[in-house]
């Protein structure tokens, strides 16, 4: 996509295919492993389905209510959950695609986010790589613990 960046993290968890995509499609659990401080209004525990909109308040620098409005875009159970993130106009895509591994699942995310414009844009690498990026890997990491602890 022309004008977009991509940030993809991967972990493997020992639970199912099964058992981590019913957890991730519930988005009411999804601040029990965000990196930072997140919560989901507008929607009830449970799987979500494509179609289903819900609002999500997070943590950005300068804005510690920061809010998201999501439409949940595909729900193929038990592979792939996309969720479509309307801020400012602007479309941020998270896709998680779950894949089995041995009698476990890697769970990959993939960011898709608008390119910032100029100057942002030439701080930007450095964003992605220093805050981004670790962000990303250690939500990952909160999810399998949470998976392989219950």
């Amino acid at each position: 996509m022309a004008g977009r960046v991509q940030v993809t993290a991967t972990v493997s968890i020992d639970r199912s295919p099964t058992e981590v995509f019913a957890y991730l499609s519930d988005v009411s659990k999804h601040g029990d492993w965000s990196p930072k401080p997140l919560r989901v209004e507008g929607i009830a525990p449970g799987p979500v389905v494509a179609g289903d909109t819900f609002t999500s308040y997070g943590v950005i620098p300068g804005d510690k209510e920061h809010r998201n409005d999501v439409t949940v875009k595909e729900t193929s159970a038990p592979k792939r959950l996309v969720l479509d993130t309307d801020e400012k106009g602007q479309h941020f895509i998270n896709t998680f695609d779950v894949q089995p591994q041995g009698e476990g699942a890697t769970v990959t995310r993939t960011m898709d986010m608008p390119q910032p414009g100029f100057p942002l844009s030439i701080l930007f690498p450095l964003i992605k790589s220093a805050l981004i990026q670790p962000d990303v890997k250690k939500g990952l990491g909160k999810l399998k613990a949470n998976l392989e602890r219950s």
